[in-house]
């Protein structure tokens, strides 16, 4: 049986520079829902009306869900983000291997 090392299958980009991208993303798109999460909070503290609060409610429970999935996303590739730019890490993935 042979063990063939795995290649990363993406040619145009190196694992390092993908993983820092998407840890700027899920950060960046952590900051957009916080943001929006005040936004939703401050229209509820000036809307009377039940209706309005209601809508207002349940847009603000679907970005806190989201907030939520990003804040667990961009906690995960922080540490991913940290590893893969270790020395050995670096040297794992520039070097050839047989």
């Amino acid at each position: 049986m042979e063990n063939k090392r795995p290649e990363f299958a993406i040619t145009d980009h190196s694992l390092q520079s993908i993983i820092t991208e998407l840890h700027s993303h899920f950060r960046d798109l952590q900051s957009y829902y916080k943001i929006a999460k005040g936004a939703l909070s401050s229209q509820m503290e000036e809307t009377t009306d039940p209706t309005s609060i209601a809508k207002l409610q349940e847009e603000l429970k679907q970005v806190n869900e989201k907030l939520i999935y990003f804040h667990v996303l961009n906690n995960s590739i922080s540490t991913v983000d940290t590893v893969i730019h270790t020395p050995k890490m670096i040297e794992e993935f520039q070097s050839p291997k047989a």
